[in-house]
């Protein structure tokens, strides 16, 4: 028979045809299939910490669901809300125009769990007397936009219901999954129960101007916290922003924020990256504070009221402008948690008040700050006790810890304090650029620089400018190994509070020059314009001398103190025998050399280099070069992929758009396919 005679050649041009649409579908994009992918998704961000839906907020409102709050009801215009028992309810995913005022009641989103919710505040006013105005119970993702122009206010009462604190809803705008905040509007937030906003998962902020009063925390999240574009005032009892999960990093890169907080002003479980944007932090602890890095490349941060300033494992400045006010450290590299450091209200026995996200409380129990006796709240020396000393330190060893400044400014005052350093590590300290000035009493045990000596630390300079002011009983000079000359100058007498200093070269050129805030018994000093060899007049306060640099760190002054200076009593001239260094001062060994550094430390230079920054430590320099500032601006940037997490990332929240032409060899491939099976069976029916 004919058919049976073709049937073997007939089946392989219909497998070829089907191969070869086949094939032509796994080249879809060249054939009009466009893959569209997720703007939410890590894998799609076009920035490591906000994606292209967190910074747009100017989505269609077109075919949004319109609701109107209307007291205690509300009018719905479309599919996805519902009222009940006074709330009202989003269930479903899409976008939603919210207006009008709910005056007992709860704006809930409560969707499946993949669903991306959009909902615009305009003009919007709710108040829960029992549990959060805003919460999302299930989402992907929500979207809360400020509608421009708009005024949006949420509040709450001072007690919850025993089913929103089995829920462990903390916040007026309460969240279990991601939230978003954007949009050019204003949002007023007053908690009388624990924090403003709480959010179990990320919480991103990219616009607005916030204002919110809280009893605890002005924003608690749990997974992290980013900002941007945004303008807030947060004033709290207790914390000002947190970011609490295990490792939880806070990141801000424009923008505003002003805090006045009873105990941090920020304190994270996480790294701290400010790329840039304005802080301004009156704190009642510490003013800034990380369980473990901060680093600071762009914007300004003004600490006006705090216990310590900046506190974190490692600190890092490698730009911006930092001023800081403070009663005990300024910087203070020491690691361990804030549980363990907290030192502030009080007076080194401070009990971290947070509330945590597995327990309810009620809002009197929340609200109360112990009150500290007054002997307590002094910072003086004689009343430092073990457990202080033990608190201070924290549980991280010396090589953890360090302290670089690669650019920037910084100004940390300190006219109260009577056993505070402006710099101190518990590890290095390496100064490579920047302009530094530190002014702290000349009075007490105050230490412009303080790091591990004792432990082999190092202290280094190999650029930037530095005046540091302080008590000469604890001082300590800069590393012989730094590439920069450096003087530690011990006044035999205090200079007052405002006195001038100033550094002149031979030929009248002033190097150096600050009106000293604070009165002072000790100044280091250094500058790139300094050379040894060279002589140069230095004036602090009445006392003017002239001094000759002989080696890269000089000592020069007498001081007057009766422990006889960090560096013990020295006669003028830079090669001043060092007589009496009191105990857990650097030692000085024989021809200026330094003890070996113990495993761990930071390597000393060879010839102004620094060798390459093993991962985690501090980042050194390559001839005298710094690293790229915005290279490990934030976690995860610049590191290479392996090609398995690039097919993976390529892939992760893809979805695939048809077009007429792809509908057309779709089509052609089912008409062969078809046409195949028929032929088949017809086949089979003649054979």
């Amino acid at each position: 028979m004919l058919t049976h005679k073709f049937i073997d050649r007939i089946c392989v041009v219909i497998l070829v045809c089907t191969m070869l649409l086949t094939i032509l579908f796994m080249h879809g994009e060249a054939l009009g299939i466009q893959v569209v992918s997720d703007l939410d998704t890590d894998s799609n961000e076009g920035s490591v910490w906000f994606t292209d839906n967190d910074l747009d907020s100017s989505w269609d409102t077109e075919n949004a669901v319109r609701i109107t709050l209307e007291g205690t009801d509300a009018s719905i215009d479309g599919n996805g809300a519902y009222v009940m028992d006074g709330n009202v309810v989003i269930a479903s995913a899409g976008t939603y125009v919210v207006s009008g005022e709910l005056t007992d009641g709860s704006l809930i989103v409560s969707a499946y769990d993949n669903s991306k919710v959009w909902i615009l505040l305009d003009g919007v006013s709710i108040n829960c007397s029992d549990d959060a105005a805003f919460r999302v119970d299930q989402a992907d993702k929500v979207f809360l936009t400020l509608a421009e122009g708009s005024e949006n206010t949420f509040s709450s009462g001072e007690t919850y219901s025993q089913e929103a604190l089995a829920d462990n809803t903390g916040g007026v705008l309460f969240s279990h999954d991601d939230l978003t905040i954007n949009g050019s509007g204003s949002l007023t937030v007053t908690a009388a129960y624990k924090h403003g906003i709480d959010a179990n998962d990320d919480l991103t902020i990219t616009g607005g101007t916030i204002t919110i009063e809280a009893v605890c925390d002005g924003i608690h999240a749990n997974d992290s916290l980013e900002i941007c574009n945004a303008d807030l005032t947060i004033t709290t009892g207790d914390d000002g922003l947190v970011a609490s999960g295990e490792e939880a990093p806070f990141y801000m890169e424009s923008g505003s924020v002003t805090i006045t907080a009873a105990d941090d002003g920020i304190n994270t479980s996480g790294d701290i990256t400010l790329a840039g944007g304005d802080l301004v932090i009156a704190a009642g602890d510490d003013g800034i504070h990380s369980d473990q890095n901060f680093l600071i490349t762009g914007g300004s941060v003004t600490i006006n009221e705090s216990y310590e300033g900046i506190e974190g494992l490692t600190i890092d400045q490698q730009g911006g402008d930092i001023q800081i006010t403070c009663s005990d450290d300024g910087f203070n590299a020491n690691g361990g948690s804030s549980a363990q450091m907290g030192m502030g209200a009080m007076g080194g026995f401070q009990q971290d008040n947070r509330v945590s996200e597995d327990t309810a409380q009620s809002s009197e129990e929340s609200s109360e700050t112990p009150e500290a006796p007054a002997s307590e709240s002094q910072n003086t020396a004689s009343e430092t006790t073990a457990a202080d000393e033990t608190a201070q330190t924290g549980d991280q060893s010396s090589d953890e810890a360090w302290i670089h400044i690669s650019g920037g400014t910084l100004t940390i005052l300190n006219s109260t304090g009577r056993d505070a350093d402006g710099l101190d590590s518990n590890g290095d300290i390496l100064i490579s650029g920047g302009s530094i000035l530190i002014s702290l009493t000349g009075s007490g045990s105050n230490s412009a620089i303080d790091y591990n000596s004792e432990g082999g630390s190092s202290c280094l300079i190999t650029g930037g400018t530095v005046i540091a002011c302080g008590s000469a009983s604890m001082a300590e000079a800069f590393d012989a190994a730094s590439a920069q000359c450096t003087v530690l100058y011990s006044l035999s007498e205090t200079a007052q509070a405002r006195s001038e200093f100033s550094l002149e070269n031979e030929a009248g050129e002033v190097l150096l020059s600050w009106t000293v805030p604070n009165s002072f018994s000790c100044v280091s000093f250094s500058t790139p314009a300094m050379e040894t060899g060279q002589t140069y007049q230095v004036t602090a306060g009445s006392l003017e001398e002239s001094i000759t640099l002989t080696e890269i760190s000089s000592s020069f002054g007498q001081s007057s103190s009766p422990m006889g200076g960090g560096f013990g009593q020295r006669t003028e001239g830079a090669d001043a025998e060092n007589t009496g260094a009191p105990e857990g001062q650097m030692a000085e060994m024989s021809d200026g050399e330094r003890p070996e550094k113990p495993d761990g430390e930071m390597p000393q230079m060879e010839d102004g280099e620094m060798p390459e920054r093993p991962d985690g430590e501090m980042p050194q320099m390559e001839d005298g070069e710094m690293p790229d500032q915005n290279a490990g601006t934030a976690p995860g940037a610049g590191s290479e992929m392996t090609q398995e997490e690039e097919d993976a990332a390529a892939s992760e929240g893809e979805t695939v758009v048809y077009t007429a032409r792809t509908y057309l060899f779709l089509g052609a491939s089912v008409l062969v396919l078809l046409g195949g099976l028929a032929f088949s069976l017809a086949f089979k029916r003649h054979r």
